[in-house]
């Protein structure tokens, strides 16, 4: 059964004559409705281009492997003592949206940070694995944040604030929106090249 899905995706494009605005400063009307069918379930998403924002890219620092260390183990302990037979080592998307929406519900003794970051971890490892991306620190005019990237095609996402959207939004399924939406941007990136 198919399932339907929304999400936002902003293309980072370097300025050319049109002068992209900054995601700041995007409206409504900026935006373009899709769908695409992403391993057969169809996901309806808006896009935007917009301005680069001189993004820097580093490697991760021993303190932030250490922090993600910690938080993949929080995200153990969400997992295995909500579902039965899961763990750190083999959860999906999928399971990451229902924690989330556990979590919502306020069915989680879990502050938001720690929640926030270790489930962000979770997700950014899923998509490391799954997709041959890539931890990175990414600092731009928003801040240091932990991306996860493909260098070759310039592609980068942000798993914790992803997390950090789908709660303030109250979203349902963003975490295998996310996941899918990455499948079809990678293809259609790795296609153009």
């Amino acid at each position: 059964m198919n399932r339907l899905f929304s999400i936002l995706i902003v293309f980072i494009l370097a300025s050319c004559a049109d002068k992209p605005k900054k995601y700041s400063e995007l409206s409504d009307s900026d935006f373009k409705h899709e769908s695409a069918i992403v391993e057969k379930d169809t996901v309806y998403y808006k896009s935007a281009e917009t301005a680069n924002e001189n993004q820097k890219f580093m490697e991760l620092e021993q303190t932030d492997k250490a922090f993600m260390t910690n938080c993949r183990k929080v995200a153990d302990s969400l997992i295995s003592s909500n579902y039965s037979g899961f763990s750190i080592k083999n959860y999906t998307p999928k399971l990451l949206d229902k924690l989330i929406d556990l979590y919502n519900s306020d069915n989680l003794k879990c502050s938001q940070d720690s929640f926030v970051n270790s489930i962000g971890v979770a997700m950014g490892d899923y998509l490391v694995n799954k997709l041959n991306m890539k931890w990175v620190i990414v600092e731009d005019d928003y801040g240091r944040e932990f991306g996860t990237t493909i260098e070759d095609i310039k592609y980068t996402n942000f798993p914790v604030n992803s997390v950090l959207k789908a709660i303030e939004q109250k979203r349902e399924g963003s975490m295998q929106t996310i996941y899918l939406m990455n499948i079809l941007t990678i293809k259609e990136l790795t296609e153009k090249q």
